[in-house]
């Protein structure tokens, strides 16, 4: 009986982009920030030219990590309309995914310590800081028009405010060596988002 050969599937160009991104976001994890080209292309299958074709160099295969983390992070938090009467009810919700998204994904704290000063991440994360700002903006305002927030409150420092706050609040309790409770954390945070919007 005549043997079969089985071929193969051949990647898409996007198909192997996504596959060095998940292998390099794992290796970030596992080495505590540390990403070496030669074993990221082992562990995707690809020779290390091959890697380099698709991404330049190190600082390339990290900014595409970083992008992608906050492709999710916008997904599952920033680019969707909560359920509630009010911006307080729905803004709440948005305070809870938030705090789950950040606290279920094991790159956060590599994002936010470990590689927080390396230039590619520098950058992705102030282009996405910007335009989470402008969102924030946006969204106040809509709340400012429907009364539930002061129309004297500035929309742009007010929800810089509030994102750079929930920030640094989670990156604390991730400090914490895990010693944190996430549901406790939810709470803080919204006490102190709904006190920024009411006073």
């Amino acid at each position: 009986m005549a043997e079969q050969v089985v071929k193969r599937k051949r990647r898409s160009a996007a198909e192997t982009r996504a596959l060095v991104v998940k292998k390099a976001a794992e290796q970030l994890v596992a080495e505590s920030g540390a990403l070496e080209m030669a074993t990221l292309a082992k562990k995707a299958g690809l020779s290390e030219g091959l890697a380099y074709h698709y991404f330049k160099n190190r600082a390339g295969v990290i900014a595409a990590v970083v992008d992608d983390f906050y492709d999710r992070f916008e997904e599952r938090v920033i680019d969707i309309r909560f359920d509630g009467d009010t911006w307080q009810q729905r803004e709440e919700k948005r305070v809870e995914a938030l705090v789950d998204f950040y606290c279920e994904d094991p790159l956060t704290p590599v994002i936010f310590t470990r590689l927080g000063s390396e230039a590619e991440v520098v950058e992705v994360e102030s282009r996405r800081a910007e335009r989470q700002v402008d969102l924030a903006e946006e969204n106040i305002r809509f709340a400012q028009q429907a009364g539930d927030i002061s129309k004297d409150r500035d929309a742009r420092l007010l929800g810089a405010i509030m994102l750079g706050g929930i920030r640094w609040a989670v990156l604390s309790a991730l400090q914490d060596g895990g010693r944190f409770n996430q549901q406790h954390l939810k709470t803080e945070i919204w006490n102190a988002v709904e006190a920024l919007s009411r006073s």
